[in-house]
């Protein structure tokens, strides 16, 4: 049997290796394009500003004109809860639910404020008790500290105001929201050439996994010392074992690509059937450039000599990282300095760029054509580079 059958025969006796890294991997990117894009009717709306519901209980012991009107609009927003105020009962009401926040306003707290306001000094506060929704706890926690800092506001930029005049104004400026307009995408459900940006970035983690396991198992399985042995055995040319089973590596490389681009042009059809076919040829083109690098990998594995297991830990790890740092999970615009430094050693970070260079443009001129080369070409170097080590390891090792 030559060596590029034998080499087919591992991955076909492997057949959720390829299942689970490419197809579904693949699909999992359809889904997230779907629900990232999910269409909605078209226009936008007035909506109003409804408060995260919540019990509150609001305990006065300053009794002062800001207290009261503390109270008032706190009463406004969220339903007021009655607890007594003593240890136990505040205790209770925390623990078993009845208060998702117990707010406590400590004596002198108006006096205080205002004097503290007008002085530049930092605002009493109001002690808060959180109860087993955190969620709401917080969030009215942050209308109480909002009101507080609104009504020091008042108090400094008002240095005649009484207490009273003080906790109108802040009531006021408490109640005052800004108008809220939810604007809907169109009914297409996004730019077509984003959604398909969106895939192939995602699609980097399928084929970097899959190229890594399925061609680090075929060259960890005809590396083996028997195997290796009794192929050497034959009348067959070691140069010619050689091609075929780079031969073999480079089909199960281009049947990975094959598939990640099937399931993309099947699921994504509505998408790419609005962009030029050449553009999303590139685009496609250049993921399958990008599959160079974890074959590379894989090459590097083997003459490491990686086990199954190694392969397949490397191949997700790889996997993952290098999509994150082409800006599939987080865009790369979020992340700090350092990221995005460490990700222009990433091929996927070039590849991305190739992808958005032609998908983005409005036609193929000779500029975009231009920047497109040239990161396919440096993302390619990356391949060639990782390749290199892996024949200087080899050589080591044999020697």
């Amino acid at each position: 049997m030559s060596t590029f059958k034998a080499a087919l025969r591992i991955v076909a006796a492997h057949p959720l290796y390829l299942g689970i890294y490419t197809v579904a991997i693949s699909l999992m990117g359809i889904l997230i394009v779907s629900t990232s894009f999910s269409s909605a009717p078209a226009g936008s709306a007035e909506e109003k500003y409804e408060p995260y519901p919540a019990d509150v209980a609001i305990v006065d012991r300053d009794g002062s004109e800001v207290s009261r009107a503390f109270a008032e609009h706190m009463g406004g927003i969220y339903e007021l809860v009655d607890v007594a105020d003593t240890p136990s009962e505040l205790q209770d009401a925390v623990a078993c639910g009845r208060a998702d926040c117990v707010f406590i306003v400590p004596a002198g707290f108006g006096r205080g404020l205002v004097d503290a306001a007008r002085a530049g000094r930092e605002l009493p506060a109001i002690e808060e008790a959180y109860g087993v929704s955190t969620q709401a706890s917080a969030l009215a926690g942050t209308e109480a500290g909002r009101w507080a800092s609104l009504a020091g506001a008042a108090a400094a930029l008002n240095g005649e105001a009484t207490g009273d005049e003080v906790a109108r104004l802040a009531n006021e400026a408490a109640n005052t929201r800004a108008s809220v307009q939810v604007r809907v995408p169109e009914a297409s459900g996004g730019v077509p050439a984003e959604q398909l940006e969106v895939y192939l970035g995602f699609a980097a983690y399928s084929i970097t996994s899959s190229v890594i396991v399925c061609v680090g198992l075929v060259l960890a399985a005809l590396g083996r010392q028997n195997v290796a042995a009794r192929v050497g055995a034959g009348p067959v040319s070691e140069a010619r074992r050689g091609g075929e089973a780079l031969l073999s590596c480079v089909v199960l490389t281009l049947a990975v690509c094959a598939l990640s681009s099937c399931v993309g042009l099947v699921g994504l059809r509505d998408a790419t059937s609005q962009i030029p076919a050449p553009q999303v040829g590139l685009a496609f083109l250049a993921n399958a450039v990008l599959a160079l690098t974890p074959l590379s990998v894989a090459f590097l594995c083997s003459q490491l000599g990686a086990n199954e297991q190694v392969i397949n830990a490397i191949g997700n790890i790889l996997g993952m990282v290098m999509s994150f740092l082409g800006g599939a999970w987080i865009p790369l615009g979020f992340m700090g300095a350092g990221v995005a430094a460490a990700a222009h050693f990433a091929p996927t970070f070039w590849t991305n760029r190739a992808i958005s260079a032609v998908l983005e443009a409005p036609a193929l001129t000779g500029a975009v054509m231009a920047d497109y080369a040239t990161a396919v070409g440096v993302a390619v170097l990356i391949a060639v580079a990782i390749g290199a080590c892996g024949l200087a390891l080899g050589r080591a090792r044999r020697r």
